[in-house]
């Protein structure tokens, strides 16, 4: 199998004075959709967003191993080290974050797809996207961002950007992003983060996920977290107009 490099989106530019936030994206694997909460977190922190090739088939493996040799470049001894995952990202900064424990100085989860393996109708959607014609493969991303936004909450601007994002993933690779998730263990990774501070922040209205109980499981999991629920929002809340991840951490 081809391994395809994972690369960082820099947003602005490095402040190496800073603690460093690496951001691990969603599905759509671009790291792009951080964009509104940029400036307020450029204030703390030296941002670097994961982005993942749109034709990257790799496993979960290959994914952290390449991860962590990218950000070791740019982690100096002492500084101060965050990572924060979004739904797909958060199951890979926990795998991640497994690896260089004694390194992290804070975990934040958002609305974390290790629910979805008690979803069976949506694990299933993997094989659906395989056999989708290309051509309705668009369709079906439309109809998905109903289930990721309320739209009152994210202004159209915002809305066209996360369609793009998910666009810019070929189906393939959608697909095998979802069975990642269906291979996903939560409880072997566990183990691995208990000790690291961890935020936990779900949106009451996620249509897409069970992320507010999902969240309460890993409160009682990991005995260093603290959680904060978001009433009004949905899944894809970094998106949303009056939502800022620098004023919830």
């Amino acid at each position: 199998m081809q391994l395809y490099p994972i690369s960082f989106f820099q947003p602005r530019p490095p402040q190496a004075h800073l603690p460093l936030f690496v951001f691990f994206p969603g599905m759509d694997g671009t790291g792009q959709l951080l964009y509104r909460q940029i400036d307020r977190l450029t204030a703390r922190f030296d941002i670097r967003c994961i982005a993942i090739a749109s034709n990257d088939l790799s496993d979960w493996d290959g994914l952290v191993d390449r991860a962590l040799q990218l950000i070791a470049t740019e982690l100096t001894e002492g500084r101060e080290l965050y990572f924060c995952g979004e739904s797909f990202g958060a199951c890979f900064a926990m795998q991640a974050a497994g690896q260089i424990a004694s390194k992290i100085s804070e975990l934040v989860l958002i609305n974390p797809a290790s629910s979805l393996v008690r979803l069976p109708w949506l694990a299933s959607g993997s094989a659906l996207t395989r056999i989708l014609p290309d051509v309705l493969y668009p369709l079906s991303a439309r109809i998905l961002v109903n289930f990721l936004i309320d739209a009152e909450r994210v202004a159209p601007p915002d809305r066209q950007r996360l369609l793009n994002a998910m666009l810019s993933v070929q189906p393939q690779s959608a697909a095998w992003r979802l069975d990642l998730l269906r291979q996903f263990d939560v409880q072997t990774i566990l183990p691995k983060i208990v000790d690291i501070p961890v935020s936990l922040i779900a949106g009451a209205l996620d249509r897409l996920l069970p992320s507010v109980p999902e969240v309460q499981i890993l409160e009682q999991l990991l005995p260093r977290s603290k959680t904060k629920f978001l009433p009004y929002s949905g899944h894809a809340c970094l998106l949303e107009k009056d939502i800022y991840l620098a004023d919830l951490l």
